[in-house]
């Protein structure tokens, strides 16, 4: 009996040499308890959607966790960027949080920035849209000009033309 906590210990020390507890050995697929505060940013991310209809480019972000005024929409340049900032003191343990998030979004070509609105609705969802932009047609028309000389020379004309060549 005196033996078996003895032979526990070697086969729990032959487990951990089989399966070091590096973070390099972790399976990258599995969720680790590390990255669990960063949870609610990748949902955040996964619900970002743009995309291309009939009125122009569209994208949607959730930002449920802010309040319109933490928000702001800028256009720099062919980009839309959105940032949110909201700073909370928690007075009951004097603890502080912050929460930060900046997107930016470059712009399909042929799209002017310039012309971007941005919605929020009540639960949190805010688009960008920026309209498709007007295709101007290169063709335009050219005024006929009639002259009083011929093209098609008369018959004898042409004959007289031929025998000076």
């Amino acid at each position: 009996m005196r033996t078996l906590p003895i032979l526990w210990r070697m086969a729990e020390d032959l487990r951990r040499l089989a399966m070091p507890s590096s973070p390099f050995f972790e399976n990258p697929w599995t969720t680790s308890y590390r990255w669990a505060p960063f949870a609610h940013m990748n949902r955040m991310l996964e619900e970002d959607m743009s995309r291309f209809n009939k009125d122009g480019y569209q994208v949607s972000i959730n930002v449920s966790e802010f309040k319109p005024e933490e928000l702001s929409v800028k256009v720099v340049e062919n980009s839309v960027i959105v940032e949110g900032k909201s700073e909370q003191h928690q007075d009951t343990e004097g603890g502080y949080i912050s929460r930060h998030f900046v997107r930016r979004f470059t712009l399909p070509k042929g799209y002017e920035s310039d012309k971007a609105m941005s919605t929020l609705t009540s639960d949190g969802i805010l688009t960008v849209s920026v309209p498709k932009p007007q295709i101007e047609e290169k063709a335009r028309e050219i005024p006929i000009q009639r002259t009083e000389t011929a093209s098609i020379k008369s018959g004898e004309d042409a004959k007289s033309s031929e025998n000076k060549k």
